[in-house]
C-alpha cells in the first residue's frame, strides 16, 4: 500500500480520533479521499475494529459504491467489507427485517394515490378536469412530514389546536383564520393519515417515510437500537449538507454515547432543499454536539485561481445563510485565463455561437477532445436550440439524465404495446395505430391511411374497425402482415406475462434500428423488467399499460444518465452493486461519452468536474428560477430544525451557480442574453457590481452555419422509423379544397398548435373527446331543453326536471374514471339549474339557440355556431357562449378571438 499525500488538515481528518467530527470541505478539496482515507485509518489503527463497524452513508448509489472500490483497492479486501450505503438502502433493510414491504419511489406513490382516489374523498383538492391535479402536491407534503418526523397524528393535533384557536378569536380578524383555510388544512390532514394507513396496512413504504419509521422503529425498541450502536462503532456520512432533520436524528441515534460521528460536506453545495434537505445541517450539528471538532478543507486541486476568484465572488452574496461566510477557496493551480461572460442577442445568437466556438476548438487544436467541454443548464428545456446547432454542425454529445419517453424510437415501441393491448378497438388508440401503421415494414401509404381515417370519421366508426373491415382491393402490401404480426402478439398478451414476450416483440420490430438508438430501448426494456420484478400482480399488458399511463400522467420519465440522488439500492457490501429501483444510469457508460461534448442540468453535474465549463442560458426567469411556493406548505410550527433566513429561494438558487462554476478545471464561460424581452440573470449583475479581477464580457458574433450537402439524386434517404414518416407526410401538402372552410373551434386549434390541426381536421384521425370535452357537449345539448322547462316551470320542479334531462341524455361510456364522472355530474346539475334560475329570475326571452354563422373572407369561408341568444329586460340582445370551465374574466372576453367573431356574426 503506497502512502497518500495529505495536506495538514486532510491528515487531521483522517486521524480524529474518538467523538464527533465536522468536516467543512470546500468544491475540489479532496473530501472523498479523505473519507476513505479515514476508513482504512481506522481499521489499521483501533484495536479490535473489524471492517462490518464501520458504517459510511451517501445519497447515491454510484457514490456508496465508489467510496467502497476505492476503500477496496486503497486498503485491499478487508475495507471493502465495510458497510457503504445511501440512506435509504440502509433504513430499508433495516425495516425488512421487522416484515416485508414494497418501497415506492415518489412517481409510485402518486401512482398509488390515482389508483385510491374513491378512498381519498378529495375536495377542494381535486379538479374535476384533471383528476389527478394536486396528487403531486399532497406526495411532497407528506414527505416534508416525514422528513420532519411529522407524524399524521402531531399534524391533525396541530389543525385542531389552530380551529380551537380560531374560534376563541371569533370576530376578530386573524391570520390563517380563514374557515376556508381551516377547512383545507382538515382535507389535507386526513389525506395524510389515509395515506399513511392504506400504505401501512399493504407493506409499502415510500421513500420519505423509510427513514422516519425507521427513527420511529428505534425509539420504539431499545434492544434494537442497542444492538445497532455495538455493530456500528464509526459513522462517517459523505454530503452532509443535503441532510433532512429525519437523517440527521437517524445518525445521532445510531452514533448513540461513543459519538463517533465524522461528517462531511459543504454547506455552499447545498442544493436540495426541494427534496427536504434541512438548511442549517451545520449548525444542527454543532449545537447538537457542542463537543464537537470542526476541520476545514478550504485547499481547492480543481480548479484555476481565476475560477475560484469568480466562484467566491459569486457565493459570499449568500452571507446569511452561510455556515462559515468567511470560507474562502485556495489552491496552488496556476492562475489560468479569464472568467469570460459572453452576451448575446437572442437564443439562436447562443446557440450558433456555442457550437461554433466548440466546434473550432476542436478543430484548431485547444482540446484533444469535445468530452472536454461541458455545457451546464438550470432546466432541460434550455438545451434544446444548442442541440440543433451542434447537430447541424456534425458535433457529436451526450445529454445525462435524457428522458427517453418522448424519443422516437421509444413512442414506437409504446404504440405498439398500446395497439396489441387494445384488442376491444378502443378509439382512443387511433393515434396509436396511426403511427404503427406509419412503420415502414407494413407498406401503408399516406394517401390510403388518410382515407381509412376519414372513413372512420364520416361512417362513425373506430379506425380499427375500418381497417379491419375494408375491402379486398383497398388492401395494401403488408396488411395481411400487419393482421397476422397483431392476432399473435394480442394471444401472448392475454395469457402472457409481458417481460417474457418482451424480447420476441423488439426483435420482430428490429429494435434498435442503431448505434444511437441503443442506450434509449435499453433504458426501456430495463424499465419493463423492474416493472415486472417489483410493480405489478399478474404482469400482463394490461397492467402495465394502466401504470404506464399514469406515469406519464405523473410526470415520470425514463432517464439516462446518473441514477436520481436518494435512489433505493441495496447497501454496497458485496462485490456487485445491486438496486432495487433507481433512474436507469447503466445505458450510458462513462466510455460511451468519451469524445462527445457532455449536457446536463448544474443537479447532474454535481459532484463532477470538466476541462471547460459552459454555465449556459443566465438569464432571469431561468437561472435564478422563479420561486413556486408549495400548493400545501408545512406549517413553521411544525419545523424540527432552524427555519430559513433571508431570501432562501434565491440563496438555493445561488448555490446552484456556485455549484456550475465550482466543476471547471481549466476555463470557464457564463453565456447570458440581453435583449427587450430577456435580461442576464441578478447572478451576473451581482458579480459585475463587486467586480472580480477576472472577468471579462464580451459579445460574440457567429458565422453562418454551411447547411449540410444534399444528395446527388436530390432526394432524401426514406426514413426508417415511423416518427419519421409521419413527418415527412406530414410535411406533404394537402390537397386543396375549392373553398376553405374552417370553424372557430378548428381556428382555436390550429392557433393553439398546427400539427395538432392538421392530424385533426386535415388527416381526420378519430379520436374521443376528452372527458371535459365530452361534458361540455351533454351540457350543451341539455341547455335547449332546459330552456323550455324555465318557460313551463310553474309547479316548482325544475331541479327535478333537470335531473331527470341531463340523466337522459348522460352516456354510458366516455368517463373511464368514476370519480371524475361522479363530479362532472353534480357539477352539470349545479351548473344548469344555475343557469335555469338565473334564467328565470331575469324574465328573459329566447330568440335563437345554437344559431349558425359564415363569414366569407378571401377565398375562406368561417363557420360557427352561437349557443344562444335572448332578449333581456330593457331591449337588450344577450349573446350566451355556454362555459362549463372556469369563467372568463371580462378583460379575457374582450380579448377572445371567438368572441370577437361572434360580434362580427351578429351585425351582419
Amino acid at each position: 500500500m503506497s502512502a497518500v499525500e495529505l495536506n495538514a488538515p486532510q491528515q487531521a481528518a483522517v486521524e480524529h480520533g474518538q467523538g464527533p467530527l465536522l468536516i467543512v470541505a470546500g468544491a475540489g478539496t479532496g473530501k472523498t479521499r479523505v473519507i476513505v482515507e479515514r476508513v482504512g485509518y481506522l481499521l489499521g489503527t483501533v484495536e479490535a475494529l473489524q471492517p462490518e463497524q464501520v458504517l459510511a452513508l451517501t445519497f447515491a448509489n454510484k457514490a456508496a459504491g465508489e467510496m467502497r472500490q476505492r476503500a477496496r483497492e486503497r486498503f485491499g479486501e478487508q475495507a471493502g467489507r465495510c458497510r457503504f450505503s445511501t440512506f435509504h438502502s440502509f433504513c430499508y433493510e433495516l425495516l425488512a427485517e421487522t416484515g416485508p414491504s414494497r418501497a415506492l419511489d415518489r412517481i409510485d406513490q402518486w401512482i398509488f394515490l390515482r389508483r385510491n382516489l374513491e378512498a381519498l374523498e378529495l375536495d377542494y383538492y381535486f379538479k374535476t378536469s384533471e383528476p389527478g391535479r394536486f396528487l403531486a402536491d399532497l406526495v411532497d407534503f407528506a414527505s416534508r412530514c416525514h422528513d420532519n418526523l411529522v407524524t399524521p397524528a402531531e399534524y391533525s393535533q396541530y389543525i385542531e389546536r389552530l380551529a380551537a384557536d380560531c374560534a376563541s378569536k371569533a370576530g376578530a380578524p386573524s391570520p390563517g383564520c380563514d374557515e376556508a383555510e381551516i377547512a383545507r388544512q382538515k382535507e389535507v390532514s386526513r389525506v395524510f393519515a389515509l395515506l399513511e394507513q392504506l400504505q401501512e396496512e399493504q407493506g409499502l413504504l415510500s421513500f420519505g417515510s423509510m427513514i422516519s419509521r425507521a427513527v420511529r422503529l428505534l425509539d420504539d425498541s431499545p434492544e434494537l437500537l442497542r444492538r445497532l450502536q455495538q455493530r456500528y462503532q464509526y459513522i462517517l456520512v459523505d454530503e452532509f449538507q443535503d441532510t433532512n432533520t429525519a437523517q440527521f436524528e437517524l445518525l445521532v441515534r445510531l452514533s448513540g454515547t461513543r459519538k463517533n460521528l465524522a461528517v462531511v460536506g459543504d454547506d455552499d453545495q447545498a442544493i436540495y432543499r426541494f427534496r427536504g434537505a434541512s438548511f442549517a445541517s451545520f449548525e444542527q450539528f454543532a449545537e447538537r454536539y457542542p463537543e464537537h471538532m470542526r476541520i476545514v478543507l478550504d485547499r481547492n486541486y480543481r480548479s484555476t485561481r481565476k475560477i475560484l476568484t469568480v466562484a467566491g465572488a459569486a457565493i459570499a452574496s449568500n452571507s446569511q445563510d452561510r455556515y462559515m461566510p468567511d470560507k474562502k477557496l485556495v489552491t496552488d493551480n496556476d492562475a489560468g485565463p479569464e472568467v469570460e461572460v459572453w452576451e448575446f442577442a437572442d437564443d439562436v445568437a447562443q446557440a450558433e455561437y456555442t457550437a461554433q466556438h466548440i466546434g473550432e476548438s476542436m478543430h484548431q487544436g485547444a482540446v484533444k477532445s469535445y468530452s472536454e467541454f461541458a455545457v451546464l443548464y438550470r432546466a432541460h428545456n434550455h438545451r434544446n436550440r444548442l442541440v440543433e446547432a451542434l447537430r447541424r454542425r456534425g458535433i457529436p454529445f451526450a445529454i445525462r439524465n435524457l428522458a427517453v419517453n418522448n424519443l422516437s424510437v421509444i413512442r414506437d415501441l409504446v404504440a405498439a404495446l398500446r395497439v396489441i393491448g387494445n384488442a376491444r378497438g378502443d378509439p382512443a388508440d387511433s393515434v396509436s395505430l396511426v403511427r404503427v401503421l406509419a412503420d415502414p415494414r407494413w407498406q401503408m401509404g399516406p394517401e390510403l391511411l388518410r382515407r381509412y381515417c376519414r372513413e372512420a370519421v364520416t361512417q362513425r366508426k373506430i379506425l380499427w374497425e375500418v381497417i379491419e373491415q375494408s375491402a379486398p382491393e383497398q388492401d395494401w402490401k403488408g396488411r395481411q402482415g400487419f393482421l397476422e404480426f397483431l392476432r399473435r402478439f394480442r394471444a401472448l398478451a392475454e395469457q402472457e406475462r409481458l417481460a417474457d414476450w418482451f424480447p420476441l416483440l423488439t426483435a420482430e420490430m428490429g429494435l434498435p434500428r442503431s448505434l444511437e438508438e441503443r442506450p434509449a430501448f435499453t433504458a426501456f426494456s430495463e424499465f419493463v423488467t423492474r416493472w415486472d420484478k417489483e410493480k405489478c400482480s399478474s404482469g400482463l399488458l394490461s397492467e402495465f399499460l394502466e401504470y404506464f399511463q399514469y406515469f406519464e400522467e405523473a410526470g415520470g420519465t425514463i432517464a439516462l444518465g446518473e441514477p436520481s440522488e436518494g435512489a433505493l439500492g441495496a447497501a454496497v457490501n458485496s462485490g456487485a452493486q445491486q438496486q432495487l429501483w433507481a433512474a436507469t444510469d447503466e445505458a450510458i457508460s462513462e466510455e460511451a461519452n468519451l469524445g462527445k461534448v457532455q449536457l446536463m442540468t448544474v443537479h447532474a453535474a454535481k459532484g463532477l468536474e470538466f476541462e471547460r465549463v459552459i454555465v449556459w442560458n443566465l438569464v432571469r426567469r431561468a437561472f435564478p428560477t422563479t420561486h413556486r411556493r408549495p400548493l400545501i406548505e408545512l406549517p413553521p410550527a411544525l419545523w424540527k430544525g432552524p427555519l430559513p433566513r433571508g431570501d432562501f429561494h434565491i440563496e438555493e438558487e445561488r448555490r446552484l451557480f456556485y455549484v456550475a462554476l465550482t466543476r471547471a478545471r481549466h476555463s470557464l464561460v457564463l453565456s447570458t442574453i440581453s435583449n427587450p424581452k430577456q435580461r442576464p440573470s441578478i447572478f451576473l449583475d451581482q458579480l459585475q457590481d463587486v467586480g472580480p479581477p477576472h472577468l471579462v464580457r464580451t459579445h460574440p458574433v457567429h458565422s453562418p452555419v454551411t447547411p449540410p450537402v444534399e444528395p446527388v439524386d436530390g432526394k432524401a434517404p426514406a426514413a426508417a422509423d415511423a416518427g419519421a414518416r409521419l413527418a415527412e407526410w406530414v410535411a406533404a401538402p394537402v390537397p386543396p379544397e375549392e373553398e376553405f372552410t374552417l370553424s372557430i373551434s378548428q381556428l382555436d386549434t390550429y392557433l393553439e398548435c398546427p400539427l395538432k390541426y392538421h392530424f385533426r381536421h386535415q388527416w381526420k384521425i378519430p379520436v374521443p373527446a376528452p372527458p371535459p370535452l365530452l361534458f361540455g357537449i351533454i351540457v350543451h345539448g341539455a341547455l335547449k331543453e332546459v330552456m323550455a322547462a324555465v318557460a313551463q316551470n310553474s309547479d316548482g320542479t325544475l331541479e327535478e326536471k333537470i335531473r331527470e334531462i341531463l340523466d337522459r341524455r348522460w352516456p354510458k361510456t366516455g368517463f373511464p374514471d368514476p370519480v371524475q364522472e361522479r363530479k362532472y355530474r353534480e357539477l352539470g346539475l349545479e351548473q344548469l339549474v344555475g343557469a335555469a334560475q338565473d334564467w328565470g329570475k331575469k324574465g328573459i326571452v329566447l330568440l335563437y339557440q345554437e344559431k349558425s354563422f359564415e363569414i366569407r373572407s378571401g377565398g375562406c369561408r368561417l363557420v360557427g355556431r352561437i349557443d344562444q341568444l335572448h332578449r333581456i329586460p330593457g331591449g337588450g340582445v344577450e349573446l350566451v357562449e355556454y362555459k362549463t370551465g372556469r369563467p372568463q374574466t371580462q378583460k379575457e372576453a374582450d380579448r377572445s378571438q371567438q368572441i370577437t367573431l361572434y360580434a362580427r356574426a351578429c351585425r351582419q
